[in-house]
Parts: structure tokens; C-alpha cells; sequence
């Protein structure tokens, strides 16, 4: 269905697709993925700056998490083997599912057991393995999304899915001050509770349908052509030709698929840019309010809370704008509220320790975060090739995790060099590259004349 199409659809609707129990049953596989994001970002976060380890130590933490920057190295092994027993008794998608989910409750688990301050390499090693376990529970959830849902339903699902993404954020970010302030309940016996929350995704497996692996016309044509290929070359024998096909067929296709297109080297820039203010912005934020003299409750109530219904709001507002306007304007729109919001944290530094202005920078930059995510999503979306959709969305979403835990890692040599004032005016400046990017998209392969398997009509 094209943006033209879904933009007449009637708000009725457009409401309707949400409550679809498959588009539905996404916003619980989102907060799975959330629960390694909030653990990381949200718990840990909080407990380092508890302990006062110093803002280039915190951000270095972030590079525990390049696992995320590069999935796509092993998206096409998971994209195509099958585990033993567990595939007979789930399918390929859903047992990668329980056995990453599996490896992820325990290394949350020992986290909690670590000591930043006496074995800083340990909670590093702990955090890395949580960031392995979550990115491989990413790749199969990418690929499961994309695959089960229809073209009219992937804006929906890309909605809520960061629904359930966030919530699992917000719960280890605002949970874990007031279980921590009020009770004082020991860091370990904490993680240990977070890791229960992977239960949530585990039941979800168990009740989503495997999705449909019929293979796509353009997959089986390509099968085709290296088969005739390697049958022109009889020294090679019957197994090594199955090899060389498989090998192909689930490593180079979808990468040479994706490098073959007409602006292929902006998406990649496009994906890597369009958050990195953003996304600088709030990696050390809590130290941040720590240091102006905001106390840990709050930060709770009127930065993280009013932050975490700005965001909800967000995430629908970005849905409505893609509708309303079509995609890339609401790209455009995102990208500059972005920008604008990381002068909000500046004011708040001029400010000083007001509540209310703290309520008002987290509200309006969750809600430009909100905005953004979702309509990033959806056009990441529909950039993937659905013949590899698991392969090429793990390369595009590596690509925004790159951003997130591998350029925004110096955040804290740049604070203890220019100060928390010029940190976020410069967090500013550096979001502009994602405008110009956007702007140079439009030109070359405009978003709103896409249909939702824009791989398909490249040129």
C-alpha cells in the first residue's frame, strides 16, 4: 500500500490496525527488546552515577553495547540456520527467540553481582553480554516483524513496538530510583527482578504464530541463477555446490542487494546521523541532574515520569504526522524538534535546579524522541528487501546502534572538556548532518512516493 493510500484511510480506521491481535502481540515482543536497552541504559545508568564514577567513565560504558553496531555480521547465520530441536517444536524464528531471551535473563543476573568499582573490566564484560544477547534477540525480532505483518500494518507495528520498547525502558529508568530510594533493596537483588522481566517476552513467543518462510520470487530466482552457476563448474561436488549456494544465498544476495541501489550510501549515513544529537543528548542525562542538586525522587517525578508520558505521546504524534503528512515531512518535522530540544537541557543549566523547567526539558525532548523513533522505524522498514528483510534491517538498525553506543561514547570527555552548557549547545550542532541527509533522500529517492516494499521499485 502506498503513502498516498494510507494517508485516505479514515481515523477510525487507522485506529483498528493497532488492535489486530498480531500487529497487537508486537508492542510485548518491544518490550523484550527494551529490557537489555533499559538495563543498560536506565539501571546501570543510574547505578554508576550512584557510586560516582566519572562521566567519561560512565560513557564509556556505552561502547559495551557495540554489539548492537554490528549484528548484521551474524543476522544472515541466524536468518537461515535452524536450531536443533528447538526448531521442531517452535519454528526457526520463535526458538532464536527463547534461547537469546534465555542467555539475556542471566546475563542481567550477573550484573547485578559485579562491582563497577573494584572490577570495572567485570561489569563491562557483564553489560557486553547483555548488549550480544539483546542484539541477537533484535535481529530475530526485526525479522519477525517485518515478516509477519502486511504492508498497511508495519507502521502500526513499528508504533508499537517502541511502545513496549520504552515501557521496558522507563520501568528499569523510573522503577529502579523508587524501588532503589524507598527501600534501599540491594543492586543485585534488583537485577535480579529486572531479569524477570524477560518473561514477558518468552510468554509472547510462545502465543505468536511462526511466521509464513515461503520464499519470495526474487529469492527463488536468484537461487536459480548461482545454482546454474555452480552446475557449469562440474569440478565442484554436490555438497561444496550446496555450500557455496548457501553461503551466497544468506550473506552476499542481501548485502549486494542493498549496495546495488541508487543512494545506498546515503540510507547508510542517513541511519547512522539522523539521532546522533539526540542520542548524545541524553547518555549521561541522569549524572547530569545529579549534578545540578535534583534529588534521585525528583528526578523520578518530574524528569523521568512526565519524560516517559512525553514519550508515549510521541510515539503516537509520529504515527499521526506519517498519516497526516506523509513520510517525509514527518521525518523533517522530528528531525528539527530533535535538534531543538537539546537547548532545552542548556536552559535548564542557566536555570538551575527548578523542577518544573526539568519537567518541561525531559517532556519536550521524550517527546521528539517519540516522534523520531517511530517514523525512523518505519522507514527503515520499508527500505528492507522483503526476500532479506531479517540481514538488511540488521544492517540499518546496526547502523542507529552505532550511533547510540559507539558515537555518543566520548559524551563525557566532551563534558569534562567544555562543560555541561556547551555540551548540549554542541549536541545541537552536530544533529544538523540528519537535516542535510534528509533534504539529499528527498532528491534522489523521496519517501512519500514509496509503497511499502520500496526494495522492490529501486532503480
Amino acid at each position: 500500500m502506498s503513502e498516498t493510500e494510507i494517508q485516505e484511510k479514515s481515523g477510525l480506521e487507522a485506529i483498528k490496525v493497532y488492535f489486530k491481535p498480531t500487529v497487537f502481540a508486537i508492542l510485548f515482543l518491544g518490550f523484550s527488546s527494551g529490557v537489555p536497552y533499559g538495563v543498560l541504559t536506565g539501571a546501570l545508568s543510574y547505578w554508576v552515577s550512584k557510586i560516582e564514577l566519572s562521566p567519561s567513565e560512565i560513557s564509556l560504558l556505552l561502547a559495551a553495547g557495540f554489539p548492537y553496531t554490528i549484528k548484521f555480521l551474524w543476522s544472515p547465520i541466524i536468518d537461515q540456520a535452524k536450531l536443533p530441536i528447538l526448531n521442531k517444536l517452535l519454528g526457526q524464528r520463535r526458538s532464536w527467540l527463547i534461547l537469546s531471551q534465555t542467555f539475556l535473563a542471566g546475563s542481567i543476573i550477573w550484573l547485578g553481582f559485579t562491582d563497577p568499582l573494584e572490577n570495572y573490566s567485570q561489569t563491562y564484560i557483564a553489560a557486553f553480554l547483555i548488549a550480544l544477547f539483546g542484539a541477537t534477540q533484535d535481529i530475530v525480532i526485526d525479522g519477525f516483524r517485518i515478516e509477519i505483518l502486511k504492508d498497511d500494518e508495519q507502521a502500526a507495528g513499528a508504533a508499537l513496538y517502541i511502545y513496549g520498547y520504552r515501557i521496558a525502558g522507563i520501568i528499569f529508568s523510573i522503577g529502579v530510583i523508587y524501588v532503589y530510594s524507598l527501600y534501599e533493596i540491594d543492586w543485585s537483588l534488583l537485577f535480579i527482578m529486572g531479569s524477570a522481566m524477560m518473561l514477558v517476552g518468552m510468554i509472547a513467543v510462545l502465543f505468536i504464530k511462526e511466521p509464513d518462510h515461503q520464499e519470495t520470487e526474487e529469492k527463488k530466482k536468484l537461487r536459480s541463477e548461482i545454482n546454474e552457476f555452480l552446475d557449469e563448474r562440474a569440478e565442484a561436488g554436490k555438497e561444496s555446490k550446496e555450500y557455496f549456494a548457501w553461503i551466497y544465498m544468506t550473506v552476499v544476495a542481501p548485502f549486494r542487494e542493498f549496495l546495488t541501489r541508487k543512494g545506498w550510501l546515503i540510507f547508510i549515513l542517513f541511519a547512522i546521523f539522523y539521532k546522533i544529537g539526540d542520542s548524545m543528548a541524553v547518555s549521561l542525562q541522569t549524572r547530569y541532574f545529579l549534578s545540578l542538586g535534583f534529588d534521585d525522587l525528583v528526578i523520578a517525578n518530574s524528569g523521568k515520569l512526565v519524560g516517559f508520558w512525553a514519550l508515549l505521546i510521541g510515539l503516537a504524534v509520529g504515527g499521526w504526522l506519517m498519516n497526516k503528512f506523509g513520510l517525509w515531512k514527518a521525518l523533517m518535522i522530528c528531525a528539527l524538534l530533535q535538534l531543538l530540544s537539546n537547548f532545552s537541557f542548556s536552559a535548564l543549566y542557566l536555570i538551575g535546579t527548578n523542577a518544573y523547567f526539568l519537567a518541561f526539558t525531559m517532556g519536550f525532548e521524550q517527546f521528539a524522541t517519540g516522534m523520531g523513533a517511530t517514523v525512523l522505524v518505519a522507514y527503515l522498514s520499508l527500505l528492507c528487501n522483503r526476500s532479506f528483510t531479517v540481514t538488511q534491517y540488521a544492517l540499518l538498525s546496526a547502523l542507529t546502534q552505532f550511533t547510540v553506543k559507539i558515537l555518543s561514547s566520548p559524551s563525557g570527555y566532551i563534558v569534562e572538556s567544555v562543560g555541561w552548557f556547551w555540551f548540549f549547545i554542541i549536541t545541537a550542532v552536530i544533529a544538523i548532518p540528519g537535516i542535510l541527509l534528509l533534504l539529499w533522500i528527498r532528491k534522489i529517492d523521496n519517501p512519500d512516493q514509496k509503497h511499502s516494499n520500496l526494495a522492490n521499485n529501486h532503480t
